[in-house]
């Protein structure tokens, strides 16, 4: 019997052990779940903490971004604010953001929503910041500041999923994965981009959609995909000329003398028509020309303004003829002067003044006016004496590749011979401090350049090393835009690695015709 209750109680124990054994599954089921899930994001509280008394505003957050795969909310239970004591707002919300992100950090979130309420207006202000967004190569769109006056509208939700999207996109890494980001972004998009070209400008429900969608048409950019430029243009257009608008000194005092002249009611209407026609038609160049105090241009028109910018300089570089690059040329200098008035930092000086010398090298190849591009290659000499290549590497290689850029686009506007010993050392150095992994897309931009350089002096003076290095380099920029998501580059790519390989397959068949010849005489036909 003894013996019976022995067993009896053997069994208990084993189905005991593996029915803990079962939960210990489940939970390492669960575990590994949160594990692969490759994007944690945190929501702050919008409001300051009240026991019992659940946020409003970031429970609808948390519900618009529950659509969004491979991604997880957690909650932070903070509200944050920059500082109203900071002399510059735009230094204040720099700081918050930077506050905003360590407190993300130590939760293991990669990036983190947060905002408050505008208490005069009721609108609801929404900021995003992740490790890259801090980059300096985003130093100026820092203060992004999204504004909803409707947080439960349809499109809200379809914003936030965007702003989500574009910082999955910012995080991924390697071929597969930015494509499989780039086409979930691009999707995001789609909608909106049909109802901007009927001419919907996305202010129903407050500034903020429209800025959204911009947001992620820039990020996309970033990836070679350019479909969406001309749209973000179109709809940023009109906040671009109210914060010009605004910021800019009275028209003229001709204005002031009609508006007196004229009487009654019905006559006021007619000449206050005819003023908003005719300030509609006054050009965005005109309109940056009218402002002389550059400390009008506050944080949040600041981070438009360089996101419209660098829009503007994007287009220019895809030959899409969206706006004119007086525009473009316009804010940067309009930017530099504002951080210079403040005694801003010297990132974003540098990073302002890197741009205007984008803008001037895509205007000058355009207009073929060498002087313009000799222009910008001395804006990107002053930008690099502003930055440090070790903490700010990913804007020293982009303004190096700039300087390499604007000599050789002057050189073939002269119609000379690009000079090797100036250019290929600054290309190179631009790939030294540039991160592959992090910027496969900026990495392959200059590889590409350096062997297109490599190439057409290669072939100028027959030199079988320069196309030799010219197609191993076409090789890495292919593989660095494969992992970019970049397609249209990596074909491009694909298509200079071919052009080396004709280039020294002919050279190689001539010095074999030389060597059985004996000389270069011998492989011309006889003149007789």
């Amino acid at each position: 019997m003894a013996g019976f209750w022995s067993m009896v109680g053997l069994v208990i124990k084993s189905l005991i052990t593996g029915n803990e054994t079962v939960e210990n599954d489940e939970d390492t089921a669960e575990d590994r779940a949160a594990e692969d899930t490759s994007y944690v994001y945190a929501i702050a509280r919008f409001s300051a903490p009240q026991p019992a008394v659940s946020d409003q505003f970031a429970d609808m957050i948390a519900a618009s971004l529950t659509k969004i795969p491979e991604s997880r909310a957690i909650r932070v239970e903070q509200y944050f604010a920059p500082n109203p004591d900071t002399i510059d707002p735009f230094q204040a919300m720099r700081e918050a953001q930077l506050v905003v992100l360590n407190t993300g950090k130590r939760v293991d979130a990669d990036a983190i929503f947060w905002g408050q309420q505008d208490p005069a207006t009721g609108d609801l202000d929404v900021h995003l910041v992740s490790e890259p967004l801090v980059s300096s190569l985003y130093d100026l769109m820092l203060p992004m500041t999204y504004v909803f006056k409707q947080p439960d509208h349809p499109d809200v939700a379809e914003a936030l999923r965007i702003l989500l999207a574009a910082a999955l996109l910012l995080q991924s890494r390697g071929g597969e994965q930015r494509l499989l980001h780039i086409s979930r972004l691009s999707s995001c998009l789609e909608n909106f981009q049909d109802r901007i070209n009927q001419g919907d400008k996305l202010t129903a429900v407050g500034s903020g959609v429209a800025i959204a969608y911009a947001f992620g048409v820039f990020i996309l950019t970033e990836t070679g995909d350019r479909s969406y430029c001309v749209s973000a243009l179109k709809v940023l257009e009109p906040q671009i000329r109210a914060i010009l608008t605004d910021a800019g000194d009275a028209p003229t005092k001709e204005a002031a003398i009609q508006r007196k002249a004229s009487a009654g009611l019905l006559g006021e209407a007619k000449q206050h028509k005819e003023e908003v026609a005719k300030e509609a038609e006054v050009r965005a160049e005109d309109l940056i020309a009218r402002i002389s105090d550059f400390s009008k241009i506050n944080a949040r028109s600041t981070a438009v303004l360089a996101m419209y910018g660098g829009l503007v300089n994007w287009s220019l570089i895809g030959n899409l003829k969206a706006r004119s690059g007086a525009v473009a040329t316009g804010i940067w200098q309009l930017l530099e002067r504002r951080f210079e008035q403040s005694v801003g930092s010297p990132v974003a000086c540098a990073l302002a003044i890197c741009k205007l010398g984008e803008a001037m090298v895509a205007s000058g190849k355009d207009a073929e006016d060498a002087k313009m591009v000799d222009e910008a290659g001395a804006q990107y000499r002053r930008a690099l004496g502003m930055i440090n290549n070790r903490t700010h590497a990913p804007l020293y290689s982009l303004t190096a590749y700039g300087l390499a850029e604007s000599i050789v686009s002057s050189a073939a506007i002269k119609d000379v011979s690009i000079p090797d010993t100036q250019v290929v050392p600054v290309f190179q150095a631009a790939l030294k401090v540039c991160a592959r992994r992090d910027h496969p897309y900026i990495w392959g931009r200059i590889m590409f350049a350096l062997a297109t350089v490599q190439l057409t002096n290669g072939g100028l003076h027959k030199d079988m090393e320069l196309l030799t290095s010219a197609r191993r380099g076409f090789s890495q920029a292919y593989e660095a835009f494969v992992d970019a998501g970049a397609k249209g580059a990596a074909r491009a790519a694909s298509g200079g690695y071919t052009r080396s390989e004709n280039a020294l397959s002919q050279l190689g068949h001539r010095k074999a015709i030389m060597d059985a010849t004996g000389g270069d005489d011998a492989v011309k036909a006889p003149a007789s």
